[in-house]
């Protein structure tokens, strides 16, 4: 059974569900802090505390600390964004801050961490 002991902060049931119900990622170097698994959860991200600037990830792997995804639109490292269940439940979201962001053919690939707050 996975663990989520050294969550930093109080996961909302749908990103729990999440890492609970994926697929562990198996034959990548594990750089983080967290195993992370294979996802396919979408969210909403809201920018800045703007609900008319909302757009959607393809979450792409989920862990305790943070998670992965793909967005259309490019996002600035150090940005603190809020992400919603994209299924349109009315999940409690959760913040979190963008540690890194690189363009690919799909679109942009972005890593973000969960913070309290």
């Amino acid at each position: 059974m996975k663990s989520l002991q050294s969550t930093p902060i109080k996961l909302p049931q749908w990103l729990t569900d999440a890492i609970l119900e994926g697929e562990p990622v198996e034959g990548v170097l594990n750089k983080r802090h967290e195993n992370r698994t294979i996802s396919a959860l979408y969210c909403m991200i809201e920018q800045g505390g703007n609900t008319s600037d909302t757009i959607s990830a393809q979450v792409y792997n989920v862990s305790p600390r943070g998670l992965g995804m793909i967005t259309r639109r490019s996002l600035a490292p150090g940005q603190w964004i809020q992400l919603s269940p994209g299924d349109g439940s009315d999940g409690v979201p959760v913040r979190a801050v963008v540690v890194y962001c690189t363009q690919t053919v799909q679109g942009y690939k972005v890593g973000c961490s969960y913070q309290s707050g």
